[in-house]
């Protein structure tokens, strides 16, 4: 008798609870993780670096996608802080940089912005976006800054800060320009 209850169980068709329960377990699939980096990247490219890097917490599959995205933007917050950004930047792995966006009310981090500049110069950043709301009194941009063939995009507001290179202007992929409170 027992032979023939779970024939019987394994030859029924499916009823509506089975159904339910094949249907949640699809749901469970995480679809997006099995997507190839590339697109997780591209993903990542229009979010602030900050939410990108708590994608690391989702999984070992997630830990480093972050790290080889194209962009790094960090938008004013309680949370910036250089400290934070140079971390970011020693974890950072991409090769090639498309974007890199820093927009920040905070001037105490003006000796560190040196260092953030030759770092997206050094990956070949496309489109470089400064925005310090403050005074920076006598700030001078570094020579590195004018020597960059990738840039296609500047854009700037750095208020009393001094565009007066020692060197040769080298902008040759340059497309857009946008100069405020630049002296």
């Amino acid at each position: 008798m027992a032979h023939k209850s779970s024939t019987a169980a394994t030859s029924r068709p499916f009823h509506g609870n089975d159904r339910r329960r094949r249907g949640r377990h699809r749901r469970n699939i995480d679809l997006i993780s099995s997507l190839p980096d590339e697109i997780l990247q591209h993903i990542l490219f229009f979010i602030p670096t900050k939410l990108a890097i708590r994608t690391s917490v989702l999984s070992r599959r997630w830990r480093h996608v972050w790290s080889d995205t194209p962009s790094l933007s960090f938008e004013n917050s309680d949370m910036l802080h250089a400290d934070s950004i140079n971390e970011t930047l020693t974890r950072y792995a991409a090769p090639k940089m498309i974007k890199f966006h820093l927009k920040t009310m905070r001037t105490h981090i003006v000796p560190h912005i040196d260092k953030w500049i030759k770092f997206a110069m050094s990956r070949n950043v496309e489109d470089l976006s400064l925005s310090v709301v403050g005074i920076l009194r006598d700030y001078k941009l570094p020579d590195i800054f004018f020597m960059n063939s990738s840039i296609k995009q500047l854009s700037f507001m750095l208020p009393y800060s001094y565009m007066n290179p020692t060197c040769s202007v080298s902008w040759k992929s340059l497309k857009k320009l946008s100069l405020r409170y630049c002296m």
